[in-house]
């Protein structure tokens, strides 16, 4: 007569770590698989507890809460905070970290400063947005882009033109209602003034935050100090995502970065250079971790013993 075999069944959703058996000379063998308590973090490379860990709401994947917060402070501080990707970068969901997950990361000073960013980030990339001109107003105003009309702001309730930017004009277009305000120091801006007066010199506006920037030397690559945005000097086209500087091969900037071809062949170099000894390291170190991963699995299943 052939034994009849029993065995428990095993949960879908956790992780095979240990398994433990029993038996006995009267009962047949039992055996079950505990859960899995630790995760291995993509950011540091190593295994934490299941507590210290964090998964995000979009793809579901985990990472410790410490490495997830220097990765978000580290975003906000370089001013990349349009679209926080997860930092997994095989990611099959292609996930983002939300504004509540953020929130939970940083501390409020540092939240607040992600918020403000984020609107200016999203008025500058959409152009039928504006910030109401009013001081002191940090309202968001619609409308179409170019066109002179009437726009009030919910806000505080001034009413602007979405193209200039002035106080509403009926009757008049924009160029003939700046024309009737010159002469009023209430309607020109300081630096509608230096322009005028041709003072203006190397003196332009940030055109993601408006702020004043003085160029005395270097190239024309400028990164605003007020919100970390990196934009070419003379036609003020961001260059955030043009780490190699291509803007300046072809169009009206041609030429005009402000070093040698030998500098900017060098930058390139150097910048090539670094992608290739990142993917070197981790193609050298991948056997190392697949060799060794084992040997630490085994080691953490004897100690629990």
């Amino acid at each position: 007569m052939i034994p009849a075999v029993l065995a428990s069944a095993i949960p879908e959703d956790s992780s095979v770590t240990h398994r433990s058996c029993k038996s006995s000379s009267t009962s047949p063998r039992f055996c079950w698989v505990k859960p899995s308590k630790m995760f291995y973090c993509k950011i540091c490379l190593s295994e934490c507890h299941i507590k210290k860990g964090q998964t995000l709401e979009k793809c579901t994947c985990t990472f410790c809460k410490e490495c997830l917060e220097q990765y978000v402070l580290f975003s906000i501080s370089n001013g990349n905070v349009l679209k926080l990707p997860c930092p997994d970068a095989l990611c099959r969901k292609s996930g983002q970290l939300t504004s509540n997950e953020v929130s939970q990361l940083v501390n409020e000073e540092m939240f607040q400063k992600y918020v403000v960013l984020r609107r200016k980030k999203e008025v500058a990339v959409d152009k039928t947005k504006s910030f109401c001109p009013m001081v002191g107003c940090d309202g968001i105003c619609s409308g179409i882009p170019g066109v002179s009309e009437p726009t009030t702001c919910q806000e505080c309730g001034y009413t602007f033109c979405f193209d200039c930017k002035e106080s509403w004009h009926i009757g008049m277009t924009c160029k003939e209602y700046k024309e009737v305000i010159s002469d009023s120091a209430s309607g020109v801006r300081f630096v509608d003034i230096l322009k005028e007066s041709g003072e203006m010199g190397d003196l332009k506006e940030c055109p993601l935050c408006q702020v004043l920037i003085m160029r005395e030397a270097g190239c024309a690559q400028m990164m605003c100090g007020h919100c970390k945005h990196i934009f070419c000097w003379h036609c003020l086209k961001s260059l955030d995502s043009d780490i190699m500087l291509r803007h300046y091969d072809k169009g009206p900037c041609r030429n005009k970065l402000g070093h040698s071809r030998a500098s900017l062949f060098l930058h390139r170099t150097q910048v090539v250079a670094g992608f290739a000894f990142f993917g070197l390291m981790v193609l050298v170190a991948s056997p190392f971790l697949l060799l060794i991963s084992p040997c630490l699995l085994l080691s953490k299943c004897l100690l629990r013993k």
